[in-house]
């Protein structure tokens, strides 16, 4: 670790706002740009990045820096990104699965509304994603056989997804937090 990094480090450490307030200006938009390399939501993304300054700066005293302060924020953003895909996909499996019950019911609820918002939704998707969605999660097919049958990477195939539930997700967060209240 180099010189400048220890100090900053120990003026933090020392509470000092004025070094804080500079190394978060400094770091704040790539730092930005990194989370939104792994989360496609900006708000997400700007709640991790704040939420990991305002960790450095409860923790100071307590965080092992080894490398530099940089190096360390990227890999906290990192690791915060992570989490995040790992929740957003437990809350979307079961978002989807609603979705899904929906429109495996089709004859049955012909007249719901909800229905009818969920197939609108789907249908406003961009054509790609809307096309691996509904193989996905209509067709039920796995990430694999969609990147072959589309000629696309699998990696491709996640991202239209992750965008996808997102997507839907603020869509139907309100429908979603009233059903929830309800049961």
């Amino acid at each position: 670790m180099g010189v400048e990094d220890r100090i900053l480090i120990n003026q933090i450490r020392q509470q000092n706002k004025v070094i804080f307030e500079a190394l978060f200006k400094e770091y704040y938009q790539p730092l930005l740009r990194l989370a939104e390399s792994y989360v496609f939501n900006k708000q997400a993304c700007e709640d991790i990045v704040q939420g990991v300054f305002i960790y450095l700066w409860e923790n100071a005293n307590r965080i092992e820096i080894n490398n530099s302060i940089k190096a360390y924020l990227q890999q906290s953003i990192r690791y915060k990104c992570l989490n995040y895909i790992r929740q957003i996909d437990l809350i979307d499996s079961h978002q989807l699965m609603y979705i899904d019950s929906i429109l495996q019911a089709e004859e049955i609820m012909e007249d719901c509304p909800l229905f009818e918002d969920v197939k609108s939704a789907i249908d406003q998707l961009p054509k790609e994603m809307q096309r691996v969605f509904r193989l996905k999660y209509l067709d039920s097919k796995k990430n694999r056989e969609i990147s072959d049958m589309l000629n696309i990477s699998e990696n491709t195939v996640k991202t239209q997804l992750k965008r996808a539930t997102s997507k839907l997700r603020v869509k139907f967060k309100n429908t979603m937090n009233l059903l929830c209240l309800s049961i």
